[in-house]
């Protein structure tokens, strides 16, 4: 039983895979498989190995649409690979081989090509050569422009240390009104009003003023003592009777003006004392005794009632008129008066007869020297019995009359830096006779070294009393070291500013050739110690504080800078300027502005006169070199240059011509300011030339294109862009038009991508647009056929596609080379129109 039932099973499942097989065969159209596993096997990897092969297939089929595309040109490719094959390089820059000495034609060959080679190798030495220099002057002139900027913002007071420029894109933004907050104190205005009104004469042509005396009397009424006796030192030392020429650091070495410095020097000290003895006299009037009879010989008498020391002893020669000889003769030329001093000595007698024909050939000279030979004696005379002697002013007025003992410093007598400035310029001789020494006598410029090198600053306390070392310096001719030193006090730069322009004015500063030197430095060819003072920094440094909410005074003071030039033989009186209008952005007050009418209303520029439309251009021209081409084109407008003005259109409107506007946007602020321009231009006509203008205008048309297309208004979009006949839309005009594209301008072809990408995207809109709608609604105008059912619709399709092929024909045809994904958008959007 069991085995049947086995064999039964078995026969039915047979028949079972039988009808299953079968039923197989009824499905789809699949193809059977009668394959093993091993021979399934065997087939996937002859698939991979295909699979693995077609980046051979790939490089075929790319080099069947590179024949087509060159075929199409008239290029066939495999004449064209054999002969790039046939190309070869190494013949034209490997070195060659020598070659025996007896083939002449092959030696003279390869001498040529040795000599072409090396010109090559040379060639591309001096280039690399140049341009590795190139690279590193730009990169050291940055980091100088740089480093100047940065020590500039380290100098300045609080107030102008915390300022913050203002962000030169940010003209979008509505200013604040600055003006009203003045960043300039009351003595600082009062300056600035001086420097004005001096302007004002200089511009008019009349005689100068006397700059010094009118900031001493604006001084008077602040009531500071100091800053008085510092503009009367000022006054003093710059009262020069010379006229000499451009040359100032000639002029301030020369023997004639180093004398006049000394004498101007001596009289402020003399003038200075006598002012001290009045004070001294009526202070005491009943211990001095002065008495009614004027005269410097009484003032003098009442004063050593009163101020000479007791406890002084050695006194010699005698007294006159109770008083000791030698004092009262030191204190008489201690005021200036030798006249007085003569007649004491007269009075003195027989004790006095052999320094008395000393002292009258010293007050008859007008420099107060003696000849060589009575310096010579009356040397001998102080070294045999004076030098010894107890009374200090015997000493002290020996060596005043003749100079002696020029390393003795009189502290007894000198015990005030005044007196001690005084006695030495005493002292100083600038001609030393050739005979002697010049260990015998004092120079100005031994002095003025002992005084800055040996001394200098620590010696004297200088931050302590800054204007006293101010006086030291100054005093004795050194004008550079004494304004840069008090330029350095916040409390008292203005002062130091305006006592450089009186100095400037006089030419009487020595200014370094370039204007990136320190605000102090030396010059190798300078004698020792003179300094140079950088005039054109002082000046920045100090309208940086007010340059921003004081525009008008800033202007005022580069007004001095008329006649320099900067390091690239700039005008710095234009540069500064240029850099105040861009700082500040008063285009209107400072430059002046264009009315309705095309007129130019005065700016503040207009008060100096000159070259108004010469500035106005330096103006525009630095702020195109800085990137802010909505200034530029403004200010080239305001200075008529027409050409410039639409150049500089065109190059900003062709980066944004595509772009959608929107508010406040970059295109939105250039597209109107050009049409504007555009309007005025029209209007009352102007100067640039046709094509440029040709060229703008066409731009503008291109953006109003772009404007239509982004407000989703493609038909009247294309009609423009039909109007301005750019790119075809019939396939008979594609070769026509790609002549003429040739004709066009690059700006105009640069933007040819993006016009051809919005015209299909109109061309697709408005099929898709027409597809979606009935046959008998179509859009009107010169596209609508009729209302014959759908046959309208149809045709309308029909020539929209026919315009998108036309346009990628022309794409593919025209001399330009275009962005990658330029046809391949092109054609994606002519595909979903099938």
């Amino acid at each position: 039983m069991e085995p049947f039932a086995y064999d039964a099973d078995f026969g039915e499942l047979m028949d079972q895979a039988e009808q299953l097989t079968a039923s197989m065969d009824t499905i789809g159209e699949l193809p059977r498989v009668e394959r093993n596993l091993k021979q399934l096997m065997d087939v996937s990897e002859q698939l991979w190995l295909r699979t693995a092969q077609t980046g051979i297939a790939g490089k075929e089929a790319t080099q069947v649409k590179a024949s087509v595309l060159l075929g199409s040109k008239g290029f066939t490719l495999p004449k064209i690979s054999s002969h790039l094959e046939s190309l070869s390089t190494t013949k034209t820059l490997e070195p060659l081989e020598p070659l025996p000495e007896t083939d002449i034609e092959g030696f003279l060959k390869n001498e040529r090509e040795n000599t072409i080679l090396s010109i090559i190798e040379e060639t591309r030495n001096s280039a690399f050569e140049e341009a590795d220099r190139l690279y590193w002057e730009n990169l050291r002139s940055d980091w100088d422009q740089q480093k100047q900027r940065i020590l500039n913002s380290f100098v300045g007071s609080s107030s102008s240390a915390a300022d913050v420029s203002v962000d030169l894109e940010a003209s979008v933004i509505i200013p604040t009104d600055s003006r009203h907050r003045s960043s300039m104190d009351n003595m600082e205005m009062s300056y600035a009003k001086q420097v004005s009104e001096y302007n004002e004469c200089v511009i008019h042509g009349g005689i100068k003023p006397n700059l010094a005396e009118k900031f001493s009397q604006m001084t008077q009424t602040f009531d500071d003592k100091n800053i008085c006796d510092l503009w009367s030192m000022v006054e003093h030392m710059t009262n020069i009777p010379i006229r000499f020429g451009e040359d100032t650091l000639a002029a301030r070495v020369s023997s004639q003006v180093q004398t006049a410095f000394v004498n101007q020097a001596r009289k402020y000290f003399e003038e200075a004392y006598v002012k001290y003895m009045k004070i001294i006299v009526y202070d005491n009037l009943q211990q001095a005794s002065l008495g009614g009879i004027p005269g410097m010989y009484h003032l003098v008498s009442s004063f050593l009632n009163v101020k000479l020391p007791v406890e002084t002893q050695g006194f010699e020669d005698g007294k006159v008129n109770g008083h000791p000889v030698w004092a009262f003769i030191y204190y008489c030329l201690r005021c200036g008066d030798l006249k007085s001093a003569l007649r004491v000595a007269n009075e003195a007698g027989s004790s006095l007869e052999n320094f008395f024909p000393f002292l009258t050939e010293y007050v008859r000279d007008d420099e107060r020297r003696l000849t060589p030979r009575n310096e010579t004696l009356i040397r001998v005379l102080y070294k045999r019995s004076v030098q010894s002697t107890t009374d200090p002013f015997k000493r002290a007025v020996f060596c005043i009359v003749g100079c002696c003992d020029i390393k003795e410093d009189h502290t007894e007598v000198a015990d005030k830096i005044d007196d001690y400035l005084w006695l030495k310029l005493c002292q100083v001789q600038v001609v030393v006779p050739t005979e002697t020494t010049s260990s015998d006598y004092l120079t100005l410029t031994q002095f003025q070294t002992k005084l800055l090198e040996d001394y200098g600053e620590t010696h004297f306390r200088a931050y302590q009393q800054p204007l006293l070392y101010f006086q030291i310096l100054f005093m004795t001719a050194q004008f550079e070291a004494a304004i840069e030193f008090l330029s350095r006090i916040d409390q008292l730069r203005c002062h130091a500013v305006h006592v450089a322009l009186v100095l400037f004015e006089a030419k009487l500063l020595a200014l370094p050739q370039s204007v990136n030197a320190q605000m102090l430095s030396k010059d190798v060819a300078d004698i020792p110690p003179m300094r140079r003072l950088n005039f054109v920094r002082l000046i920045t440094l100090y309208t940086r504080k007010f340059e921003a909410t004081d525009p008008r005074e800033a202007l005022q003071y580069f007004y001095f800078l008329r006649d320099l030039t900067g390091a690239k033989k700039e005008n710095l009186l234009m540069a500064c300027f240029s850099g105040l209008v861009l700082e500040t952005r008063e285009f209107d007050m400072l430059l002046g502005r264009l009315e309705a009418d095309g007129c130019r209303r005065p700016g503040l520029i207009d008060k100096f006169g000159g070259d108004t439309q010469k500035i106005i251009e330096a103006v525009a021209i630095d702020s195109e070199s800085r990137g802010m081409f909505e200034d530029a084109v403004k200010l080239f407008d305001l200075s008529k240059q027409h050409e410039k003005v639409l150049d500089l259109l065109i190059k900003m409107l062709v980066h944004v011509a595509s772009q959608q506007s929107t508010p406040l946007s970059k295109r939105d602020r250039f597209q109107k300011l050009a049409v504007t321009i555009a309007e005025r231009y029209n209007n009352l006509g102007h100067t640039a030339s046709r094509d440029t203008t040709a060229t703008f205008f066409l731009l503008l048309d291109v953006m109003t294109f772009f404007d239509l297309y982004h407000s989703n208004k493609h038909q009247e979009a294309l009609d423009v862009l039909k109007k301005l006949k750019l790119i075809p839309f019939q396939a008979e005009e594609v070769e026509q038009y790609v002549t003429s594209f040739r004709d066009f301008p690059d700006e105009i072809r640069r933007c040819l991508p993006d016009i051809l990408l919005a015209a299909m995207s109109c061309i697709y809109a408005l099929y898709l647009n027409t597809k979606n709608k009935s046959a008998n609604r179509l859009p009107a105008g010169k596209y609508s056929f009729g209302n014959d059912g759908n046959g309208g619709s149809e045709r309308y399709l029909a020539s929209l596609q026919k315009e998108a092929q036309t346009l990628i024909t022309f794409g593919g045809m025209v001399p330009y080379r275009m962005p990658g994904d330029t046809v391949a958008r092109l054609v994606h959007k002519e595909i979903l129109m099938h």
